[in-house]
């Protein structure tokens, strides 16, 4: 609208001064005239010739880290761009590099943005939106940079001492035929080379036999794989919605689409991959179960790149699934062995997934069960006790964790066992 009025008051100042014959006024018609185009050229030109980058330390991050990204500008002309205000399109939570900026002739800008990663997913840097003006003020015009960069924050993954020692039914000197990248002291067999084996692994009598690189293929040693069941059902999660209320009162379902810390999904998610990096690190075999908005099952593996991959998952599994426990549970139940160790990680109190835990006792699966109390979280459900009980019968662990426990505490089993707190 000013550049309209400011057109509007040039245009009247010039019809008057042609119908008074003032030479004043005529003088002061083509100076406005003339400042309207020289504002018009320079707000154009202060968009022209700028270069913008962005670049991030790292592409990933985890939940509590600070990420830190550098911005720059540069000014590839010799008109000096007096004022740029920029807008940033970054979807990440608590982002911010919204600033005004200057460059003078062929400068370059810099500058550092640092923002604490509070909420787990995949998020996108940018894009970025450029305004700026002429000194006057009369004109602003817009530019988007398109270029976009995605950062992954993992979900906060907390140290723990021990979780309650849980193994399956080892059968004596029984491999598990399954070949790994790993080197163990178990050799499967001979394979020709593929790109990426190392050198550690050739069999050089059969390399020198065949007149080609040949390579051993290892297997499994007899050891327990540990399954973690992941609900991602959005029936049984909330979330706490600050926004409308305070505690209980603000509590939504998760199929509302609202994200917050203070929610029975991303408390689940952290024990998921808690649990994940303490079986990890012990040099165990972990695997993941959970259908969310779509099904994710990571076969059993070990060492750091399976951490990385189970971390890229929970990163991003969102409580969107349409299938309740109980049926994830018996969908998988028949590839699981009695050699396995199954962590459930559910904020449900519904009997229906408690149904299925038998024909696992039965397969002498040992099971241990994280159970998220999601009337803490304002869940207008039953209390866990029931469930708690009908677990405790079964003598199966049973771990609660409630809205603002310490997770890593809770899963603690030299401080947290149920049994040593019950309500």
């Amino acid at each position: 609208m000013k550049p309209l009025r400011f057109g509007i008051a040039t245009a009247l100042i010039l019809l008057l001064a042609q119908v008074v014959q003032i030479r004043l006024l005529m003088v002061l018609a083509y100076a406005l005239l003339g400042l309207m185009i020289f504002s018009f050229v320079w707000a154009r030109l202060s968009l022209r010739w700028l270069e913008v980058s962005r670049r991030g330390v790292t592409e990933r991050a985890q939940v509590g880290e600070i990420y830190e990204e550098i911005i720059t500008i540069r000014n590839r002309s010799f008109l000096p761009k007096l004022w740029l205000e920029i807008q940033d399109g970054s979807d990440l939570p608590g982002h911010r590099v919204n600033c005004v900026q200057s460059a003078g002739p062929f400068a370059t800008v810099k500058w550092r943005s640092r923002t604490t990663c509070t909420l787990r997913g995949r998020f996108r840097l940018g894009p970025m939106t450029i305004t700026a003006g002429d000194p006057f003020g009369i004109f602003r015009f817009k530019r988007e940079f398109s270029e976009t960069r995605h950062l992954t924050v993992y979900p906060a993954a907390f140290e723990i001492r021990s979780f309650e020692a849980l193994s399956g039914l080892l059968q004596g000197g029984k491999n598990i035929r399954r070949p790994t990248h790993h080197t163990t002291p178990d050799i499967n067999g001979l394979r020709d080379y593929r790109p990426g084996d190392g050198l550690n692994r050739i069999h050089w009598p059969s390399t020198a036999r065949f007149n080609k690189l040949i390579v051993k293929e290892f297997e499994f040693d007899p050891s327990v794989d540990v399954e973690i069941f992941l609900d991602m059902d959005s029936l049984p999660h909330w979330v706490i919605n600050h926004s409308a209320g305070i505690g209980a009162k603000g509590a939504m379902p998760a199929a509302s689409g609202i994200r917050s810390v203070d929610s029975t999904e991303e408390y689940a998610v952290t024990a998921a991959a808690t649990l994940c990096r303490h079986y990890i690190e012990g040099s165990r075999s972990v695997g993941l179960v959970a259908w969310g908005q779509h099904k994710e099952i990571i076969s059993p593996d070990r060492g750091e790149r399976q951490l990385m991959k189970l971390m890229e998952a929970l990163a991003v599994i969102r409580a969107q699934g349409k299938s309740n426990f109980g049926q994830v549970i018996a969908a998988e139940i028949a590839r699981l062995r009695n050699t396995d160790t199954v962590i459930l990680i559910t904020p449900s109190v519904d009997e229906r997934w408690l149904t299925v835990l038998p024909l696992l006792v039965r397969k002498n699966i040992k099971m241990a069960v994280v159970l998220v109390e999601p009337r803490t979280f304002g869940a207008p459900v039953e209390n866990s006790m029931l469930t708690v009980g009908t677990l405790s019968a079964m003598n199966i662990p049973v771990y609660l964790i409630k809205r603002g426990d310490d997770i890593g505490q809770s899963l603690d089993s030299e401080l947290a066992r149920l049994t040593a707190r019950l309500p």
